[in-house]
């Protein structure tokens, strides 16, 4: 058996659970990169050619920045968490990833547009918003090119989504309290400055 042949058929390898640390964390990269609105995060983690199928969204990786840009605008609060997550390598530079997803969003009043584009047109009861908790599936295939990891082409798989309006008494965020942001002025990017990590 050849080195090529072992490495594409063990997929247990050190080499390839190395790899597989690398793209989970790419996929945790990808979740902060969209609920903190950092978009150049949100393009390393795909190769400038990859292709992206989000339901409303289907293009190249320049696009989905901009379509996340304005769909974004006025949803204040946004959590996408990955649960499973399966890799699978065809050989040692190519992956395909099934990762399970749980995103929680909130919709302004003023977000009807961005609400509708994932609801199949439903749009709540206004008042102060909408929240939205939404399952869904990323099918990405991973490739490594020039020995960096990144996505190639993804595809959402969309599933089970619940919306409930925001109601008037709703929880409030208290003064002196540490709020999530969703921009580059998050706690977290001040502790990766202070750290050097950034």
């Amino acid at each position: 058996m050849s080195i090529q042949s072992k490495q594409k058929f063990d997929q247990y390898s050190i080499e390839r659970l190395i790899d597989r640390q690398i793209i989970q964390d790419l996929m945790y990269k990808w979740c902060r990169a969209i609920d903190r609105l950092d978009y150049d995060a949100i393009r390393e983690v795909f190769h400038p050619d990859a292709i992206d199928h989000h339901g409303p969204y289907d293009g190249g990786v320049d696009g989905l920045v901009e379509w996340v840009r304005e769909r974004h605008t006025n949803i204040p609060f946004s959590a996408h968490q990955v649960s499973n997550q399966l890799v699978e390598f065809a050989d040692a530079d190519t992956a395909l990833s099934e990762t399970y997803i749980w995103v929680v969003q909130r919709y302004g009043t003023e977000a009807g547009k961005s609400l509708t584009q994932i609801t199949g047109g439903q749009s709540g009861g206004g008042g102060m918003g909408v929240d939205v908790v939404a399952a869904s599936r990323y099918i990405d295939r991973f490739e490594r090119r020039e020995g960096k990891w990144a996505i190639a082409q993804r595809n959402v798989a969309s599933g089970w989504r619940q919306m409930s309006d925001v109601p008037d008494n709703a929880p409030k965020m208290m003064p002196g309290w540490l709020v999530q942001r969703r921009d580059q002025d998050d706690f977290v990017f001040q502790e990766r400055k202070r750290l050097g990590i950034a």
